[in-house]
């Protein structure tokens, strides 16, 4: 039974900021594919079992990097471009300079082109910073806020075009094959399977130990033994105030160690074994062996998705009802999505945005909420192959098939031109995102 409600006082978010936005004109759309080693399309899962993604949260099978096509901030979304050698658009958004384009200053109407890069190979971003792999190695870039370290270019400055990040101990380029962007921290996998992470390091969440700020990257600590890195990384995912990663060997669930709020500053040993994990603000979710979704951590506006608003311990993951066939999950700021084996989408957790394909109602003080316990079909998309958020995001991306036309789709808040360059505030069916 799909459970939902519209709360009548309490929740602060509104999607209504953007009513006095004029409508712009449509532009052709590209169509984004998803590419992953060999030029096959992800679809569900590689040979290997592991499942092959877009977005946020990061996974490799121990071969090759993925390719991250599209990226969703909390208030701009970017998307790599089909052009040879690939570069990279971004919109929404701009006021640190997370869109890499040089300037910085408002919201963008219209995507615009980051500099500096070449041979785009990933993309991701966090609340207000962006950051991709380019040019050879490949290189580790970021751009945009940088008040706590996160663009990762050894200083604190905002950075309005990509910057190469640098890491200890001796300021060396990073070189990575996959990333992803926590709210104000960003993490990396090296081809070593070691992680590295940088930026804001509240509650440990870079993982070594401190919990200092810091402006480069640096290792993150095995919490068996913190003289050295932790091992055989697979899977990476920052989020809002902690970080979790999968280590084990290629092709297997591994097991899930997670730092920062909750967790010690070096990382614990959560006792889950997943083939997939997703950290949103303030909520974290795995996909299982067995291809169910569990979640732990705040349940506010049922976003752990077992039909009740209790938060879990972090050491009691919940099941969200009814997941037997996920492929990926991706957890937002108060949402959750998960990919499924058929190639659909479920969605679940708060729709004050239309996060979960649902209209918002208002309370008595004419705030837009409204909130979903238990996993919903997201209607209007097909053909799913990548599905990507974040832990500071009210709108979730995709690439999928809306009315037979394949490309970059995206739902929920879009105050800030994240989605559409027009007046409506959120959208509750995917929409064709024209860059």
């Amino acid at each position: 039974m799909s459970t939902s409600s519209l709360e009548t006082s309490g929740e602060k978010k509104s999607a209504g900021r953007a009513s006095s936005r004029r409508t712009k004109g449509w532009i052709a759309v590209a169509a984004a594919v998803v590419v992953v080693a060999g030029g096959a399309m992800a679809i569900a899962a590689s040979q290997s079992g592991d499942s092959q993604r877009s977005g946020t949260v990061v996974t490799d099978a121990g071969a090759v990097a993925e390719r991250t096509t599209i990226a969703v901030g909390g208030s701009s979304s970017c998307a790599m471009t089909t052009t040879n050698p690939a570069g990279a658009r971004c919109w929404g958004s701009n006021f640190y300079g997370q869109a890499g384009n040089g300037v910085t200053g408002g919201n963008l109407t219209s995507a615009v082109n980051v500099g500096v890069m070449q041979r785009v190979s990933a993309i991701v971003a966090g609340e207000s910073h962006t950051c991709a792999l380019g040019d050879s190695g490949p290189r580790v870039f970021c751009w945009g806020l940088n008040t706590s370290g996160q663009v990762g270019n050894t200083t604190f400055i905002n950075q309005a075009s990509p910057q190469s990040v640098m890491i200890e101990p001796n300021n060396g380029f990073l070189t990575a094959k996959a990333i992803t962007a926590g709210s104000a921290h960003t993490c990396a996998l090296a081809g070593t399977d070691l992680a590295y992470c940088w930026g804001n390091n509240g509650s440990g969440r870079l993982g070594n130990g401190v919990i200092t700020n810091s402006s480069r990257g640096v290792p993150v600590k095995d919490p068996g033994n913190s003289t050295q890195a932790l091992p055989r990384v697979r899977a990476i995912s920052a989020g809002g105030t902690q970080t979790c990663a999968i280590s084990g060997d290629a092709g297997a669930a591994g097991q899930v160690f997670c730092w920062g709020t909750g967790y010690a500053a070096v990382g614990t040993n959560t006792g889950i074994a997943a083939k997939a994990v997703s950290v949103g603000n303030a909520h974290t979710c795995v996909v299982l062996a067995d291809s169910s979704v569990k979640c732990w951590g705040d349940n506010t506006y049922g976003q752990l998705g077992n039909g009740t608003k209790i938060s879990a311990l972090y050491s009691a993951p919940v099941a969200a009802t009814g997941i037997t066939n996920a492929v990926d999950v991706v957890a937002g700021k108060y949402h959750t999505c998960a990919l499924l084996s058929d190639q659909t989408i479920k969605c679940w957790g708060d729709y004050s945005s239309g996060q979960t394909g649902q209209t918002p109602g208002e309370n008595q003080y004419g705030q837009l909420v409204g909130s979903q316990t238990t996993p919903v079909v997201l209607a209007g998309i097909s053909a799913v192959t990548a599905i990507s958020s974040s832990s500071s995001s009210l709108h979730t991306c995709a690439i999928g098939s809306v009315s037979n036309a394949v490309g970059m789709k995206c739902w929920g808040g879009n105050a800030s031109y994240q989605i559409y360059w027009s007046a409506i505030p959120y959208y509750t069916t995917p929409n064709s995102v024209l860059y």
